[in-house]
């Protein structure tokens, strides 16, 4: 029989709510809470042998070693198969599934499902990684749909562990990675684009073979001409952070970003900082943060009169963010300045 491991935050390991969100992570053998309505309706297909979890709070604040702890856990148990969840539409608790699918799945060869409500905003992660080993699948906002929930994840993990070849987003009902499967078709191409061509002229639905995402459109603002009077802010990418590292930024799916002072000083060198990016060689600029923050340059245009420089940086690392998290940093970022009465920034980017 196929052994499982089954992730769950603290909540539904019935550990206790937000008084225990930074509870560290932990495990018990067998199942805990909606574990043993799924065992039942995995019925002989597969076992969950361990269950593991941890408190939302603990997971985003203790990220890599909580990951480490629970990678080791599942060797420990020589599981095949990671359940993650449901977490519904909770994105701090889906953010946990996923990251934990991930490095699973790829640090051990696993299996792994997930239950997501479509507008989780973990999916953006998931996503992005494309990983074809971790499947996600659309469950209900609610906790009151658990027990679809669990239904439709133990249908799907009891396919995995039978080893029934799984087959498209499409066909298996899982949430689609934007992965493209080459496959053949009983249609030239030809044929296939008038017949969507006749269908979108009909009125008739549209079944596209690779389907185009988007972004949302960004308008130019207009150019600022004279920053005589303008408040000018420095903005880095470069992930330059005080010495120590004080809001814990991540080298890698950086969630956050950081204002520091800059006043009074004439260079970067005039105090201590390092840097937090693991999508570049940061040999040289670890010599001189003038590199990330062009702080030096820019006091000696604005000793000549050309701007007034805003005293803070601001700094974020952009290394394999999701897009949604670089979207809210940059409103947030944004919001910011204009309360501050900051007109126009130069971003730096690596």
């Amino acid at each position: 029989m196929v052994a499982i491991m089954h992730l769950m935050n603290q909540f539904f390991a019935g550990i206790g709510g937000e008084d225990t969100a930074d509870a560290p992570v932990d495990f018990r053998k067998g199942t805990l809470g909606p574990g043993k309505r799924l065992q039942t309706l995995l019925g002989d297909s597969a076992k969950i042998v361990v269950t593991t979890y941890c408190g939302d709070n603990y997971f985003a604040a203790q990220r890599d070693e909580a990951l480490e702890k629970i990678l080791q856990i599942a060797r420990d148990n020589d599981v095949k198969i990671l359940v993650a969840g449901p977490a519904f539409a909770s994105g701090r608790y889906g953010f946990t599934c996923v990251e934990v699918c991930q490095l699973v799945s790829t640090s051990l060869g696993l299996d792994c499902v997930i239950g997501l409500h479509s507008e989780n905003a973990a999916l953006d992660g998931y996503r992005q990684y494309k990983n074809r080993r971790v499947f996600a699948i659309p469950v209900a906002r609610e906790v009151s749909g658990m027990e679809t929930a669990l239904q439709e994840m133990a249908k799907f993990v009891s396919k995995l562990a039978t080893g029934s070849t799984i087959g498209s987003a499409i066909v298996e009902g899982y949430i689609p990675r934007g992965i493209r499967v080459v496959r053949l078709s009983g249609k030239s191409g030809v044929d296939r684009a008038v017949e969507m061509l006749l269908n979108q002229h009909y009125g008739r639905p549209i079944s596209t073979e690779i389907p185009v995402e988007s972004l949302e459109k960004i308008p130019i603002p207009p150019r600022v001409t004279d920053l005589t009077n303008v408040c000018l802010a420095l903005v880095t990418e470069a992930g330059i952070v005080p010495l120590g590292n004080p809001d814990g930024f991540r080298t890698h799916r950086n969630t956050q970003w950081g204002k520091y002072s800059i006043e009074r000083m004439n260079s970067m060198k005039e105090a201590a900082w390092e840097i937090r990016h693991g999508g570049w060689d940061i040999s040289a600029m670890s010599g001189n943060h003038n590199f990330g923050v062009p702080l030096d340059v820019c006091r000696k245009m604005e000793r000549q009169g050309l701007f007034q420089l805003y005293p803070y940086f601001y700094s974020l690392c952009g290394n394999n963010g999701a897009i949604s998290d670089m979207q809210r940093i940059g409103r947030s970022m944004a919001q910011d300045m204009k309360t501050a009465g900051v007109a126009a920034a130069i971003l730096v980017s690596t």
